[in-house]
């Protein structure tokens, strides 16, 4: 992971301690790696959308779709690779709802953490860091299993 990495935050998450560099705000950053949780998803999204040169990927951990439908008529033309991630014990944003954004999203890889419910970084940190720092490693090449894409233990 060579590039900063922007979190952006629902209220109330903390982030797992990180190991490389990190920031609040894209600002002043001409390439970067985004990272949202829950609501602040509709926000990376418009990040995404308005500076689809800048961010070379995307995760989303725990994140509804957003309802605003002119938001997603730019969807099908982002060429961010995309990771999105589930806790199979979500009961705020249920696990199921990841097969929507592989939808709407080309190129977004769908994984589901074990054991894990909508606080994925605080549940389970290690699952969660192992898979983001693969996928962020190469995400153009990052492979998973298409018939499971669970995250075990």
């Amino acid at each position: 992971m060579s590039l900063p990495l922007v979190i952006l935050p629902a209220s109330g998450w903390k982030p797992p301690p990180w190991p490389a560099e990190t920031r609040r705000s894209p600002e002043g950053l001409e390439s970067f790696d985004l990272l949202a949780q829950g609501t602040a998803a509709e926000e990376a999204l418009r990040l995404a959308v308005m500076r689809p040169g800048a961010v070379r990927a995307l995760i989303l951990a725990a994140a509804s779709p957003p309802a605003d439908a002119a938001l997603v008529e730019h969807f099908a033309a982002l060429k961010i690779p995309t990771l999105a991630l589930f806790g199979t014990s979500d009961e705020r944003v249920p696990p199921e709802t990841g097969r929507r954004w592989r939808a709407l999203l080309p190129g977004c890889h769908l994984i589901f953490v074990y054991d894990a419910g909508h606080d994925l970084a605080a549940e389970r940190p290690e699952a969660f860091l192992d898979v983001v720092l693969d996928f962020l490693s190469d995400p153009t090449a990052f492979l998973v299993n298409r018939r499971s894409g669970a995250l075990q233990p």
